[in-house]
């Protein structure tokens, strides 16, 4: 009896033991491959390519772009990753957050066309910054307007492998620094270290410090004294607001709970923080952390400041400094993202002037509000409030599981929305009639004012109908909460177009 316990014991234990290996299996193991790259990546170089032979067709413009660049640079490698990712369900996902916060800003004494009309030239952060275009979003996210000699940087591969810098790399770094606020021994002794020991390029943190910072340094590069001691935060990590007093407190809040005391720590920490909230993520390039494509547990998000132009001057200010310190034709691997149906030139850049969408007018009519999608029936990027008004750009003529769904432009961003049930009993997204501005009268959801509008409402002040919700407000057509005559008299209006 007693082996007979001890058997079953020990069987139970055995059974514990299978199942916590296979979570562990499953749960520690699926973060990491969710994060690596789950489509097909290409190599380019000037010596060989294994390009297939329907890329152009594919993803046209790309080739003669890298044919130019690796002739030019024979020691520079590209690859061609692909994102698998619809190109306009990218930019409707950058393009939301109007109303709050934007995910794209734009320097306010930028020409129109880079400026959104939707915000009304609302200010952002300091009251430097508007939010982007639907047309600039496009132009800077669209890969082809930046393989080029001048904006190719935001590409290159951020990631550092040594397990000790070289001379040669030190007297780089010294002289990318000389002059700066970081100028010192002890800030380039930091920076290489913070290579080594978070697998980040010295370049890149270089560069990251300086355009957060600018060469001079900002309050919180510089350091602020605080409870006797000053503490500093290079790379701004945390540092968001409304107002300049914000941004500051913030960054110094953030400064102080990581016990950045000093420029040194400062460097190393922020340089963990890109590490381990970027770079280890798959968002490897300046590019990937603007826009995040790559990062499947958190696509558009994690991004690593609102400035749509960062990544670019970030990238062309590494590029003058590798030509100035005569290191620019070095073996560098750049990572060049690639999506599926986008337009078949490269985006043109915004016009100096702002350019309004043209459409149907429509306001929301679901209790709550409706989802905004960034694709018919794909995935919520905004809920959009009861009663907003928002421009179908593009009307659906055929159902996607039982709903049409129109392209609309909203202050929340542009998407898609269901606009009809399948069997026509709700509507959801309600087109404005120009003989009926105020979406009144429509009490069957038909999305017009007829006779059996006329008909409803009589139904209903004879009691033998009642309309409700939606329907009564659109029967209630002078806002008095009751459905009466003078109702009748404005749907027959409406009717007789008066």
């Amino acid at each position: 009896m007693q082996r007979y316990f001890s058997y079953k014991f020990n069987k139970q234990i055995l059974c514990i033991l299978i199942l916590f290996v296979m979570i562990y299996t499953i749960f520690g193991f699926i973060p990491m491959l969710t994060n690596k790259s789950y489509a097909t990546t290409y190599t380019y170089s000037s010596s060989s390519n294994n390009l297939p032979s329907n890329f152009e067709k594919t993803y046209p413009g790309y080739k003669s772009l890298l044919q130019t660049l690796a002739k030019a640079h024979p020691k520079w490698t590209f690859k061609l990753y692909e994102t698998g990712l619809e190109w306009e369900t990218v930019i409707n996902n950058e393009y939301v957050g109007h109303g709050g916060s934007p995910k794209n800003l734009s320097p306010y004494n930028y020409p129109k066309g880079w400026i959104c009309t939707i915000c009304n030239e609302k200010p952002y952060d300091n009251g430097s910054w508007r939010c982007t275009s639907r047309n600039a979003i496009e132009y800077m996210i669209d890969p082809r307007n930046s393989i080029n000699e001048s904006d190719v940087f935001q590409f290159q591969e951020l990631s550092y492998s040594s397990s000790k810098t070289t001379s040669a790399e030190k007297t780089a770094i010294q002289k990318m620094v000389k002059g700066t606020f970081i100028s010192s021994d002890a800030c380039v002794n930091a920076i290489l270290e913070a290579a080594v020991k978070h697998k980040v390029s010295p370049y890149h943190i270089v560069a990251r410090i300086i355009q957060e910072q600018g060469t001079k340094g900002s309050t919180l590069g510089l350091g602020i004294k605080s409870e006797g001691k000053t503490y500093y935060n290079v790379f701004n990590i945390g540092a968001t607001g409304n107002t300049s007093e914000k941004i500051i407190a913030n960054g110094l809040a953030r400064a102080k709970k990581e016990k950045w005391t000093s420029l040194a720590a400062s460097i190393i920490g922020g340089t963990e923080f890109l590490a381990k909230n970027f770079i280890s993520l798959g968002q490897n390039t300046l590019y990937f952390q603007k826009f995040n494509v790559v990062n499947k547990n958190d696509l558009y998000g994690n991004q690593y400041m609102q400035n749509v132009l960062a990544a670019q001057n970030e990238g062309t200010s590494i590029r003058s400094d590798y030509k100035d310190y005569g290191i620019l034709e070095g073996p560098f691997t750049f990572i060049i993202p690639l999506y599926k149906n986008m337009p078949s030139k490269a985006c043109a850049k915004p016009s100096n002037t702002s350019v309004k969408e043209t459409g149907e007018q429509a306001y929301i009519n679901a209790n709550g509000g409706l989802k905004l999608k960034d694709a018919p029936n794909g995935n919520s990027i905004a809920i959009v409030p009861k009663n907003t008004k928002v421009l179908i750009t593009k009307r659906a003529t055929k159902k996607i599981n039982s709903y049409y769904w129109d392209r609309v432009s909203t202050p929340y961003g542009t998407g898609y929305m269901a606009r009809e049930a399948d069997d026509g009993s709700k509507t959801y997204l309600v087109v404005i009639k120009s003989s009926n501005l105020s979406g009144k009268g429509d009490c069957n959801g038909d999305n017009k004012v007829d006779s059996m509008d006329l008909y409803n409402i009589i139904q209903h002040i004879l009691k033998k109908k009642t309309l409700k919700d939606k329907y009564f407000t659109a029967a209630d057509t002078n806002g008095d909460n009751k459905i009466d005559s003078m109702d009748m008299y404005n749907v027959i209006q409406i009717i007789l177009k008066k």
